[in-house]
């Protein structure tokens, strides 16, 4: 994940930044990942959203937008 589909990945829930270096997002929103280094960071990634770039957890993101099931209609 983060390097298929030209590193794009998709935000499978919110997140608000809670530092200067990170990068907030919401629900769906298609995030690029330019950097998944160093190795041993396994945690966080660095990414792009809208042309504003900063570190996003990586267990946030799916590679397709979260499907949530439809109620049915009664």
């Amino acid at each position: 994940m983060g390097v298929l589909n030209s590193g794009v990945v998709y935000a499978l829930w919110d997140y608000s930044a809670e530092f200067g270096d990170e990068l907030s997002f919401r629900e769906g929103e298609p995030v690029t990942v330019l950097r998944r280094e160093p190795p041993e960071e396994l945690e966080w990634w660095w990414g792009s959203l809208y042309g504003h770039e900063g570190y996003v957890p990586r267990n946030y993101f799916g590679l397709f937008p979260r499907v949530r099931p439809q109620k049915k209609k009664i």
